[in-house]
């Protein structure tokens, strides 16, 4: 008996050791550490931000801080596309038209108007701006960011997608050499070129075309141009009297240059700032002394400018005029003036309540080149003086011998319809005019080759309809529509070219 209870108490303390074994908690199983994610591969064209040095890169190699030459312009060769808008400005219509969908994209640039700006379109299209050419309504030169918005046609296909055509108001027909629209605006409000000014625009060319000219589009800002009429001589204000930029004694002021820097103060934003550099400033010193058009031709900013001017406007008066030949004269001069702080510790308003001039003033110079003739123009490009924005054409009258001759393209005439007549020989369009018989066609040259466009969009569906043809042979051309879709008309009217 005594040793079953033994065999009992054996077992039992055997059965607790082993669930005692089981419950003890395990230990934990330790992750090796991930491997560090490898760096997405770098583009073709784009540097790596940590190179094998180790030290982060800071990319300032694509920002221009200065331009090469006082009057060289800003070059913008990229430019956004948005989504266009019905005939580039109207609302849409109530009933659908297929230009609405086929009217060629514009690009925007955005340049800033106080600068000469060159904007370069993607098919060769270079629109030179001068600086401060841009007015609004109230004839104020633009001030901030100015979106110049270009859209280019040189092909038949683009034309005719953009329902343009190639006819002066006189029924004249011209030979085509593109046509591109330019417009500006600054806070949603258009602009435009400012009186008696210009600029210059360039046209790309295959083969130079002789007696190429400058057309204006005639219609309304919201519909595309209907007639072109020829630019005229631009009619630019009377040139002010000359003043000279060098005397026998020129213009000073006291005792000299300190004089003018005793009377500068640091403005506080550029102390805040510390902004540094150089302001040059032109003005005429008239005969008695005063201070005449002072301008800013190379600004600093955070105040600076305005300093400058503030006090030329409280020496105007005290100057000693010019003297030529022992008479006084009237000079224009630019004077450079350097706003510098103090190099011991760090200058701010409220430690240098009168921070005066560590503003220097340098010799007196004259303008140089700030005001630069036309541009050359670029290889293979007509060049253009335009002092008016829009649709813009370069183009040659189309006159060949011979008579002249009338026929009617039969089709239904609604205003989801168009008509054009494409000539072979030169890249001249007619639209053709509605009437209750067909689109008529009236005083186009004879004996022509030719093609008679039609276009149309229904229910949401584009049809095409084209006709060979010689003109004077027939007085009537069947159209025949034909469904497609949009990309399908497209390479259908690029055959034309």
């Amino acid at each position: 008996m005594r040793m079953l209870q033994i065999k009992t108490r054996f077992l039992l303390g055997a059965l607790l050791l082993a669930g005692l074994g089981s419950c003890q908690r395990e230990k934990p199983v330790r992750a090796a550490p991930a491997e560090p994610a490898a760096p997405a591969p770098a583009l073709n064209d784009s540097l790596p931000q940590t190179p094998a040095t180790g030290q982060t890169i800071n990319r300032t190699w694509h920002r221009l801080a200065q331009r090469t030459r006082r009057n060289a312009p800003l070059v913008y060769r990229r430019g956004t596309t948005r989504p266009f808008a019905a005939d580039t400005a109207a609302p849409p219509p109530s009933e659908a038209r297929l230009h609405d969908l086929t009217l060629k994209a514009s690009e925007y640039f955005q340049i800033d108007p106080t600068q000469p700006a060159e904007v370069h379109g993607r098919e060769g299209t270079i629109v030179r701006l001068p600086a401060q050419v841009l007015v609004n309504a109230s004839e104020k030169p633009a001030t901030g960011p100015v979106w110049v918005e270009l859209k280019e046609c040189y092909t038949v296909a683009d034309m005719l997608l953009s329902n343009l055509s190639t006819v002066t108001p006189e029924g004249d027909l011209l030979d085509s050499g593109g046509i591109v629209l330019v417009r500006a605006s600054a806070h949603g409000q258009p602009l435009h070129v400012a009186a008696g000014q210009a600029f210059q625009l360039e046209m790309p060319f295959v083969r130079r075309q002789k007696g190429m000219r400058l057309f204006y589009g005639q219609g309304s800002r919201r519909q595309q141009p209907a007639h072109w009429v020829a630019a005229g001589p631009i009619v630019r204000h009377p040139a002010p009297p000359a003043v000279a930029t060098q005397a026998t004694q020129m213009p000073s002021y006291g005792s000299g240059p300190a004089d003018i820097n005793r009377l500068i103060r640091y403005p506080a934003a550029a102390l805040a700032s510390r902004t540094e550099g150089l302001v040059y400033v032109s003005f005429v010193v008239d005969e008695g002394g005063k201070v005449l058009s002072p301008n800013v031709v190379r600004s600093l900013g955070d105040g600076c400018d305005e300093e400058v001017l503030r006090v030329l406007a409280l020496t105007s008066g005290h100057w000693t005029p010019a003297r030529q030949g022992g008479q006084l004269v009237p000079v224009k001069m630019t004077l450079p003036i350097r706003f510098s702080l103090q190099q011991q510790g760090q200058m701010t308003a409220e430690n240098s309540p009168d921070p005066a001039a560590n503003a220097d003033t340098l010799p007196a110079t004259d303008e140089g080149d700030d005001h630069p003739e036309v541009s050359e123009p670029a290889a293979a490009h007509y060049a253009f003086q335009a002092d008016r924005l829009g649709w813009l054409t370069c183009e040659r009258e189309w006159r060949p011998a011979g008579a002249q001759a009338a026929f009617t393209a039969t089709a239904d005439t609604e205003p989801t319809t168009s008509v054009h007549l494409v000539f072979r020989e030169s890249t001249t369009i007619v639209a053709g005019e509605p009437r209750a018989e067909g689109y008529h066609f009236a005083g186009v040259p004879a004996n022509q080759r030719a093609v008679v466009v039609g276009v149309q969009y229904r229910n949401g569906t584009p049809y095409l309809a084209m006709q060979e043809t010689v003109t004077g042979q027939r007085e009537t051309e069947t159209l025949e529509f034909r469904e497609t879709t949009l990309a399908e008309l497209e390479r259908e009217l690029e055959k034309l070219q």
